[in-house]
């Protein structure tokens, strides 16, 4: 086991093999909870970066470790597919197997229809009808988007605002969600939790298209 911090979980400062979005990270666990995990030292590839699959290139990984190739890497839990120990990894006749310790699956059903952009959580969307009620903005809705800057390259946008030309509308439970087209092509898939009291954290996303995301859940990069 790794080494024991109980803010941090059990699998803290094991090396992780975690599959996520197509991809297959190896980094050594440094945090992991319901919503996100942070990788340290880490590793990635994806089918096509070179002439090895996935598969082969986890099981050189597991024989003879990675060259790291970014020092942090935080990845929402909602784009997690499996995850294992790598040292849990045997070989396969031409394939790795992994014993999975967890599938993770996939969030409840949330405000929005399938085809929707992004999609907000019960949480979210009792929390921005709180709000849009405390403004007395019952003739505005939420906007989401993205601009550049934060320690990742980019950050979120949230605020009330009125329905502008050329907007891509998400309808919710008493509100609507605004975006402008660009932003749509980086948020594309994201889930809006909120997590309020004293261990909240507020809005959070999750985002599937981040290939990073800093620690504070603000900025990403994709």
């Amino acid at each position: 086991m790794g080494t024991f911090h109980q803010d941090k979980g059990e699998l803290h400062g094991i090396t992780l093999a975690l599959i996520a979005d197509d991809a297959v990270y190896v980094g050594r666990c440094d945090t992991m909870t319901e919503t996100h995990v942070v990788l340290l030292d880490v590793d990635r590839h994806a089918e096509g970066d070179d002439t090895r699959t996935n598969s082969e290139w986890l099981e050189r990984a597991a024989k003879f470790g990675v060259a790291p190739k970014q020092a942090k890497v935080v990845l929402p839990m909602a784009a997690v597919r499996e995850y294992a120990p790598l040292g849990e990894y045997s070989r396969g006749v031409g394939k790795m197997t992994m014993p999975v310790t967890k599938t993770v699956a996939a969030p409840a059903p949330i405000a929005g229809s399938g085809n929707d952009v992004v999609s907000l959580t019960p949480g979210a969307c009792d929390e921005v009808r709180r709000i849009l009620a405390a403004e007395d903005s019952s003739d505005r809705g939420l906007r989401l988007g993205v601009a550049g800057g934060g320690c990742s390259g980019f950050v979120y946008k949230a605020e009330l605002d009125q329905k502008r030309n050329g907007d891509v509308i998400v309808a919710c439970d008493g509100f609507e969600v605004f975006l402008d087209r660009k932003s749509t092509i980086y948020l594309r898939g994201v889930v809006i939790d909120y997590r309020g009291g004293l261990e909240g954290r507020g809005f959070q996303f999750r985002n599937p298209n981040a290939t990073n995301t800093c620690g504070c859940g603000e900025s990403f990069s994709v």
